[in-house]
């Protein structure tokens, strides 16, 4: 059990550190300075203070995403598209909404109201960072079908990833761990080996996408029914996950052909037989 409170504890730190909260905060206030305006009867002022406030929510939402999509691509090697940089469009929206605050709500100067902008976009920058501009590595792998695929297979080890943060049964992570490890030396050893791919191809298609759904199905059922001859079955699907994958990725070294079609049958009966699939 303290495994899994910690885990829940993890998840619940990187969510909240992904939380432009600063912003939100931020925006209130100009929410302040609209109801001030309204009570007033100004409409002019509170136009501007009102769309000032919601700019400035939608500023602090995209850096929320914009953290997000960071993180998750900081966690991949290979990635065919990179995210739309939010942070950066973020930060630019915040200086914007910091200069017209400053000169039509708190009525500075037109000098001390760009000041104030590009200080805010300068420490958003700073404090937020900028969005991820590393390029994704695929070593000597050219062709874009193959590139697709070793990314999708990437995007697969990493929700296998994610949803072992959910289990808490530290033998079942185990073998969820050995799992992403010896699908992650695949990956690798068709990175530096591409003429290998067209061999992997089925493997990477069949074995893993369906290895990668039934874990994923497993980890959002399993906090929900306290089931012990689930968890058992779910073990020796694991552990038979775990065997193929060793075999295979051992035939893909000693470069010899990867037979899955049995494998696949096994694996997908042993779903059946166990209430999995």
């Amino acid at each position: 059990m303290p495994v899994k409170y910690r885990k829940k504890a993890k998840n619940s730190l990187i969510k909240f550190q992904s939380t432009a909260w600063l912003l939100f905060v931020y925006s209130l206030f100009f929410l302040f300075a609209t109801l001030s305006q309204l009570i007033k009867g100004q409409l002019f002022g509170f136009l501007i203070s009102g769309g000032i406030f919601f700019a400035i929510l939608l500023s602090a939402q995209w850096m929320s995403q914009g953290l997000r999509n960071k993180y998750h691509y900081k966690q991949r090697k290979f990635v065919i598209k990179k995210p739309f940089p939010l942070m950066m469009l973020s930060s630019l929206t915040l200086g914007a909404c910091s200069l017209l605050g400053s000169l039509f709500v708190a009525g500075m100067g037109v000098f001390e109201s760009i000041g104030f902008g590009l200080a805010a976009t300068i420490g958003s920058i700073l404090w937020y960072g900028m969005d991820e501009v590393a390029t994704a590595s695929f070593g000597a792998v050219k062709d874009q079908a193959s590139k697709e695929i070793l990314a999708l297979s990437e995007q697969s080890i990493v929700n296998i990833e994610q949803s072992n943060k959910l289990i808490a049964n530290r033998e079942l992570s185990d073998y969820l761990n050995n799992i992403v490890k010896t699908s992650r030396e695949v990956v690798e050893t068709l990175v530096n080996h591409p003429e290998k791919i067209p061999q992997a191809r089925r493997f990477l298609h069949s074995y893993l996408g369906a290895t990668e759904s039934v874990i994923k199905r497993y980890a959002a059922t399993h906090q929900l029914v306290e089931d012990e001859s689930l968890e058992q079955n779910f073990k020796k699907v694991l552990k038979n996950i775990d065997q193929v994958f060793n075999e295979q990725n051992q035939k893909l070294l000693e470069n010899q052909v990867f037979d899955l079609d049995v494998d696949i049958e096994v694996l997908n009966i042993l779903m059946e037989k166990q209430g999995i699939n």
